[in-house]
């Protein structure tokens, strides 16, 4: 979205995260034949060079990146015996395939670089088992009805005592649906209701193949019971691709990928899949039109202000209306812009605090504003220097 004023172009860029989905298998293999869960199609089983690649992409882009982990390979004690519906073997569930010294190294990675990898609930085992028969899938059938509370909690429960066991942080903030398969506009009684008593504050899923008990707010971005919703849309490349060449529409702020997506069946070329990801981001977001997200809440923040904020150029001005923004949980970082304008020509703006600004060499200047309640105002000016009007 963006308007010109004379020579003067504002932007409201759409933010641009990275997600990846279905990391923490250790098994690389896809079981769905054999009544166990859709690993990630994989030629070898995953180790700590897997990791390794996701911080690199993250580091490259200066971004926190969500990975979505399934926990239950991780099962040191074999806890998950115990929680109905959680593996194919039930009672019998024995993990001993999955544990060695790899527990300790990946989890010890995951703490070093909490900085650049947030952990987001995935699920135990993506899948759920009744009677020993695997469904679609594990907080959701495939009609979009949700489990029985009590079943959707001592999964979570186990998620919670998984993270512990290894060390890993809290209970995390965002929560990725297994199979996409999820629910909302019931309130109290929605997902999001059990969900927000576990910490989760986003929740990351395609609107279309959710059950909606009522329309969400917009078409892409909606919010219940204290839990903001965003619309991921379909994945680029098939989930179980590896070393997937990098294509996208950019036609949403989320990038779903799959971890196999992002390895190499050699893992000492991981490097070389994730680096042509990160060339095919970096060169798109010089434009006008995208920013890249430092984090989640970031780039909810900025999806929210893209969706729901009016962009207007009017009678010497450009205003920024920020409508419903006040209304969505979780909005508390500055709103950015892209602005392009001749050498000779400034501006100066109302209503707004100055947070940050950069200059490429292309002259395009990244603005992040922190908002007063009601509009925020930009004035072309042909005073001699930006920095005077800060």
């Amino acid at each position: 979205m963006q308007v010109a004023l004379n020579d003067l172009v504002v932007s409201l860029p759409m933010p641009i995260f990275l997600v990846v989905e279905d990391v923490g298998w250790w098994q690389g293999r896809d079981g769905s034949a054999n009544n166990e869960p859709f690993r990630n199609g994989f030629s070898r089983c995953h180790c700590l060079e897997d990791y390794r690649a996701l911080a690199r992409l993250a580091k490259r882009l200066k971004m926190r990146i969500v990975i979505g982990m399934v926990l239950g390979e991780w099962d040191r004690r074999n806890l998950l015996r115990d929680v109905v519906g959680a593996t194919w073997m039930g009672a019998s569930w024995d993990n001993l395939i999955n544990q060695g010294p790899w527990f300790e190294e990946a989890a010890q990675f995951l703490r070093d670089n909490e900085d650049w990898l947030e952990i987001a609930c995935h699920g135990l085992c993506h899948e759920f088992w009744r009677e020993g028969r695997m469904e679609r899938s594990e907080f959701h059938d495939p009609s979009g009805h949700m489990r029985p509370r009590d079943i959707v909690k001592s999964h979570l429960d186990a998620f919670a005592k998984l993270l512990e066991e290894h060390k890993l942080p809290g209970f995390p903030r965002i929560f990725l649906p297994p199979a996409l398969l999820h629910s909302f506009g019931n309130g109290e009684d929605s997902m999001q209701t059990i969900l927000h008593d576990y910490g989760v504050r986003y929740v990351v899923t395609r609107f279309s193949k959710a059950r909606r008990y009522s329309e969400p707010l917009h078409g892409k971005i909606t919010w219940e019971c204290g839990v903001g919703l965003l619309e991921r849309c379909l994945a680029p490349v098939p989930w179980n691709e590896a070393a997937a060449r990098p294509t996208w529409d950019f036609g949403n702020s989320i990038l779903p990928l799959h971890w196999s997506n992002l390895l190499h069946p050699d893992p000492e070329k991981n490097f070389t899949v994730v680096d042509r990801w990160a060339e095919m981001l970096e060169k798109q977001v010089n434009s006008m039109a995208y920013v890249l997200a430092p984090d989640f809440a970031s780039c909810w923040s900025q999806a929210a202000a893209c969706h729901l904020v009016k962009l207007t150029a009017d009678k010497g001005k450009i205003s920024v209306d920020l409508g419903l923004l006040g209304q969505v949980p979780e909005v508390d970082g500055p709103i950015i812009l892209k602005i392009s304008c001749p050498p000779d020509r400034t501006w100066r703006c109302r209503g707004g605090q100055i947070v940050s600004w950069q200059k490429a060499p292309s002259g395009v200047q990244t603005v992040a504003f922190r908002c007063l309640p009601g509009k925020l105002r930009l004035f072309p000016s042909l005073r001699d220097s930006f920095h005077h009007l800060l």
